[in-house]
């Protein structure tokens, strides 16, 4: 009996490692499905090099997938940068990794560029500390921030 069990245990063993790897690789794999919303990538979009004009400022039924306004509202004006902020923990035994996360963020506003005619401003990247209090810390700095449209993080 012990042999029939050796001989039943590999082939299952290894076909349930089989199986390991392949949901691996389906759930590492694109979606190509019809129902998947598509990004645009920096690729596909031109960079604009000026500012919109007022022509091209949204209507109220442009921004109707925005919500009704009632968290309110940020209007960068011409000249001015697009606030976002990176809150990552980027110091301590755990800045390996809050670093890297930091690091691509200032590489795909570097790559990316400009937003619709606006700058994209980092601002100053700040720490959660990998704590309750640092987080919290770090949040309220940035909802303090009423510039700030959005914020990278966390890690």
């Amino acid at each position: 009996m012990s042999k029939f069990n050796k001989s039943v245990r590999l082939p299952f063993s290894l076909l349930a490692a089989l199986l390991c790897v392949i949901l691996v690789a389906a759930a590492c794999g694109e979606d190509d499905g019809a129902t998947a919303p598509t990004a645009t990538t920096a690729a596909d979009t031109p960079a604009a090099t000026e500012g919109p004009a007022e022509a091209d400022a949204p209507g109220p039924t442009d921004m109707a997938h925005l919500g009704d306004g009632s968290l309110g509202t940020v209007r960068v004006e011409a000249g001015d940068a697009i606030q976002i902020r990176s809150l990552n923990a980027i110091s301590g035994d755990v800045a390996f990794f809050g670093l890297p996360i930091e690091r691509s963020v200032v590489l795909a506003i570097r790559d990316y560029g400009q937003i619709k005619g606006f700058d994209v401003d980092l601002g100053t990247t700040l720490d959660d500390l990998c704590s309750n209090d640092g987080g919290q810390a770090a949040a309220q700095t940035v909802v303090a921030d009423t510039q700030v449209i959005g914020v990278i993080g966390t890690s």
